[in-house]
């Protein structure tokens, strides 16, 4: 049996049925250990009366030493069971642990990998998802734990009373009216100081970041420069005094709480061993039964007052979990998001937008209005236009990511939305401006464009091939393992490398793939205008025989592409070739013009430089 996060609702009943679902042998184990545990507390009640009354009657010549073998034996075996079933639930739950983390991890990532991009883009269902998957195997493992240990007191506490009832019936029910009101308080006041406790948390969390900007690697730089140190103090002060605040009263709250219920415990307590004293007075109950039932209530209303209401306490934080689970559980999935690219290679001939509007969810505002435009094959195109004008947003359409637009688009004659994800994973190949950086070996950084083939020897020719034509086969070389050094800083061999070659490998990743359609967005924004024009020639030269689509702000490269396609408001406000488009001085002409300078007064620079 096995776990597998399905779209339902999870709820308390789930406190039990998680660990159950990771680990059913083992939970059931724990379980029968914790209920045998409590029980067995129970039967000591019983059997320690038995031994005092017993070792009465030794004293008083009215019994014989041998009678007492089977009531040692019995103690005994209660003994070794205290000791050893505590490390036989360990090894239980230990097992749960190391399951539960697997499992439940495993399909935290599946489903996070599932859901539909515009949940990804979303910080709230991003934040939900970070907040649940974090430390998920803890979360199962701590259901397992309290949910146990409360029905341990349920155990003892209702196995007490039953002792109590059969000895004296009118001291067992006054012993329920004082149990019931006790429970209560303990949940009550149990939840408000959870609930204090939880809207710490929110300033807690807050301050944690703070704390990372003020003190993190990331951000040194912009510390030093704008030195925005001292603001952000203030802020992480005011954070921290407010969390402290709140978590001051709540500490305070629960203390005030342990001292009324730890008085009125002990009050409670006594006055029920008051009528004990009363009922062994009249004859009622023995001696034995007096001393064991006056130890045992002491601990059955500790029990009710501390460990059964902390449980509680705690069970609340798991079912406050639960219903974060299930909203998670429910997140729009895209379906078939998992699949590899088809196997069957992808041939392209056309791709055709007609009158597309999109916005994305929950907005207001149209980012396409209307766009229409025709793309090739074996054509080289390229998107211009300012920000907010849709160029990202038409890739984002392309490559499937979004599928709820108004219109329609047809690739090869066919609407886009009638492709399985995988035939459209076939037919493109990104290379995004924060593009990933894989910590691997470079390698498999460029390898796993291709994924299905990467082991195979004609991918690894390929890829050094490709590494060749974009100019970074020898100083991938050159490193410590060549092209099987780990980059980023797992680990101790680890190296990095720098912006431009970061690039080069995401190029190279991205014509490792062999589908016909290769996009560019701005994947070089971090490099200089005439740089980035070179590797933008580069890559169209390798890239020859597919189409290929570049996005830029600016443009130099796009003199590349046969065909400038400017985009403004959301649909296309002109589209040529660059001699066209600066023929007609439109839009494009203009700001061509606006970015002249950069590569005339960069090419005289080098120029310099160079004599």
């Amino acid at each position: 049996m096995s776990f597998e996060l399905k779209p339902k609702t999870y709820d308390w009943r789930y406190l039990l049925g998680l660990p159950f679902a990771c680990e059913p042998l083992c939970t059931v184990g724990v379980v029968a250990q914790k209920i045998i545990t409590g029980v067995v507390n129970v039967l000591w009640v019983l059997v320690e009366a038995k031994f005092i009354d017993f070792a009465i009657g030794c004293a008083l010549g009215q019994a014989a030493m041998k009678e007492a073998y089977p009531l040692l034996a019995v103690m005994l075996l209660i003994i070794f069971w205290k000791r050893i079933g505590y490390s036989f639930g360990r090894i239980l739950t230990n097992k749960v642990q190391i399951s539960s983390a697997y499992q439940m991890n495993r399909e935290a990532v599946k489903k996070r990998s599932r859901m539909h991009y515009s949940l990804i883009e979303d910080q709230e269902s991003w934040e939900l998802a970070r907040r649940v998957c974090k430390d998920m195997e803890d979360n199962v493992w701590g259901m397992l734990q309290n949910t146990c240990n409360f029905l341990v007191g349920v155990v003892r506490t209702g196995g007490v009373l039953i002792i109590i009832f059969t000895e004296s019936a009118w001291l067992g029910v006054m012993m329920v009216l004082v149990s019931v009101p006790l429970i209560y308080f303990s949940v009550t006041s149990g939840g408000r100081i959870y609930k204090a406790f939880k809207e710490s948390s929110a300033f807690a969390r807050r301050s944690e970041y703070l704390q990372g900007i003020m003190t993190g690697r990331d951000t040194v730089e912009e510390r030093t420069l704008f030195d925005f140190t001292a603001h952000t103090n203030q802020e992480w002060n005011s954070r921290r005094e407010q969390y402290q605040k709140i978590s001051l009263l709540a500490e305070t709250g629960k203390e005030k709480r342990n001292v009324g219920s730890g008085m009125l415990t002990n009050l409670i307590s006594t006055v029920m061993v008051c009528f004990l004293i009363l009922e062994l007075s009249r004859g009622s109950i023995s001696i034995g039964i007096f001393i064991s039932l006056s130890k045992a209530i002491y601990d059955m209303i500790n029990l009710m007052n501390n460990e059964i209401g902390r449980s509680v306490i705690i069970m609340a934080r798991y079912v406050a979990y639960m219903k974060d689970l299930t909203v998670f559980a429910n997140l729009k999935e895209t379906e078939g998001t998992n699949d590899l690219p088809s196997e069957q290679p992808q041939r392209f001939e056309s791709l055709v937008l007609k009158n597309v509007f999109f916005r994305y969810p929950g907005t207001e505002q149209y980012i396409l209005n209307g766009m229409s435009m025709e793309l090739e094959r074996g054509q080289h195109y390229a998107f211009v236009g300012e920000n907010g004008a849709g160029k990202t947003t038409v890739t984002k359409l392309l490559t499937g990511l979004y599928d709820d637009y108004e219109g329609s688009i047809l690739l090869n004659g066919r609407e886009l939305r009638d492709y399985a994800p995988a035939e459209i994973k076939a037919m493109f190949s990104n290379v995004w401006q924060d593009f990933a950086r894989y910590q691997d070996t470079v390698a498999n950084n460029i390898l796993v464009g291709d994924i299905r083939h990467m082991e195979e020897k004609k991918a690894r020719e390929r890829m050094e091939g490709y590494a060749g034509e974009l100019d970074i086969c020898e100083e991938m070389n050159r490193l410590p393992q060549g092209f099987d050094t780990p980059l980023g800083k797992l680990s101790d061999h680890s190296v990095d490398l720098s912006g431009g070659q970061w690039q080069r490998v995401a190029m190279a990743r991205s014509l490792m793939n062999p589908a016909p359609i290769q996009i560019l967005d701005e994947p070089t924004a971090a490099l200089d205008p005439v740089s980035e024009s070179r590797l933008y020639e580069e890559f169209e030269k390798i890239s020859e025989g597919r189409t290929t689509i570049f996005i830029s702000h600016r443009l130099g490269s796009t003199k590349l592409a046969n065909q400038i396609f400017v985009l403004k408001g959301g649909r296309i406000e002109e589209s040529g070739s660059h001699e066209e488009l600066m023929k007609s001085q439109g839009l494009y002409a203009r700001m061509y013009e606006s970015q002249k300078s950069w590569y005339e007064e960069e090419s005289m620079r080098k120029g310099e430089a160079s004599a």
